[in-house]
């Protein structure tokens, strides 16, 4: 065996046990944090209701539309959906988009968006339409399916607290979880310049 052998192999020995140290948590490596929010912060929505996930070992919010405000819908989704650990239907990362939308972000990104409504109408065979700007002056446009827009009305006869309350009113807030369809949306003002596009799984709209 060479001299130049005999040093390598401590090391090879050593950098091995350092990568199983690491992977049973025994190294100084810190654990990746999830990116839920403090449980502290869940106090502020503590009149939402929540069921055990025996999954998760924790309560979940299950009634988003409770939500007074879109900031409450925000904290509960992120403590449902922690933006660092994939899951859902789509078994993806969650996106938050609270201040325009990255250029790099990718077609069928399963997103939570925030925005002020600007427009907001019926397209026709029950689907709404928004306009919506967001923090950053970044125009997106939102679109909900008819099967939510079902549920809501029957939520509204059956006297529940339901997601969308004023959705035509400019001015108001609008939070919504979806689906981002790329640059493909369509602004009434300015149309030779195609604009963000979410398609929109839930939402609602609020004063704050």
């Amino acid at each position: 065996m060479t001299h130049s052998a005999v040093r390598i192999a401590p090391a090879l020995v050593l950098a091995s046990l350092t990568c199983g140290c690491d992977q049973l948590g025994l190294g100084n490596k810190a654990p990746a944090s999830d990116g839920a929010p403090p449980v502290q912060e869940l106090q502020k929505i503590s009149y939402m209701s929540s069921s055990d996930s025996p999954a998760k070992s924790r309560k979940l919010y299950s009634h988003y539309e409770e939500a007074r405000t879109c900031g409450d819908f925000e904290l509960a989704l992120r403590w449902n959906r922690p933006p660092n650990v994939a899951g859902g239907v789509f078994n993806k990362k969650i996106v938050y988009l609270t201040s325009g939308v990255p250029n790099e972000l990718a077609k069928d990104s399963e997103v939570f968006i925030i925005g002020t409504i600007e427009q907001g109408k019926s397209l026709g065979s029950g689907t709404q339409g928004w306009l919506l700007r967001m923090r950053d002056g970044t125009v997106v446009q939102a679109i909900e399916m008819q099967n939510f827009l079902e549920k809501e009305e029957q939520a509204a006869q059956d006297g529940k607290r339901v997601a969308l309350e004023k959705p035509n009113k400019p001015g108001r807030v609008f939070c919504g979880q979806g689906v981002y369809q790329g640059i493909m949306g369509k602004d009434p003002d300015h149309p030779e310049k195609p604009i963000p596009l979410v398609s929109i799984l839930f939402a609602m709209d609020r004063e704050s």
